[in-house]
């Protein structure tokens, strides 16, 4: 009988051997040319429970290929470390680290949520009231340096 998936939110770094359903829905590449590259993700699972993991260059040979945005995975066995970088992509106390016994195979699990935003009330951000360490990804594809100036209004 096949084992059932854990929860996200049940990721504590008491286990490493964690076998995860999910759904990549955010996957961008660091590093620079001609030198070590390695992809990070956030992950969520059937609750909408989303975990940041990261793909170093040792691993990236084997999965870079395979990995895709939106496609959804059975994955298992990670280094489970502190998310405790001074800028974090997810709230989840955790993230997840590839490793050599990691196992990533592709799975039709369409049930599994799409990316869903949680917004904050204007008044909080006004006020400073959200997770100041927590980043906010967009993408924007541009072939200058550029900025990007926010103007927030309540309406």
């Amino acid at each position: 009988m096949a084992r059932i998936p854990d929860k996200i939110k049940s990721i504590d770094g008491s286990r490493e051997m964690l076998k995860l359903a999910v759904r990549v829905t955010n996957l961008w590449f660091v590093g620079t040319p001609n030198k070590s590259e390695q992809a990070e993700m956030i992950i969520v699972d059937s609750e909408g429970d989303q975990i940041h993991v990261v793909c170093k260059a040792d691993q990236l040979k084997s999965w870079k290929a395979d990995l895709k945005e939106n496609s959804t995975y059975v994955m298992h066995n990670f280094k489970v470390v502190k998310n405790d970088s001074q800028f974090r992509v997810c709230e989840h106390e955790y993230k997840l680290v590839f490793i050599r016994v990691t196992v990533v195979r592709e799975a039709d699990l369409h049930e599994l949520s799409f990316k869903e935003f949680k917004f904050v009330e204007f008044g909080n951000v006004v006020a400073g009231n959200f997770v100041a360490s927590l980043l906010v990804l967009f993408r924007h594809v541009s072939s200058k340096n550029t900025r990007v100036a926010f103007r927030m209004k309540d309406l």
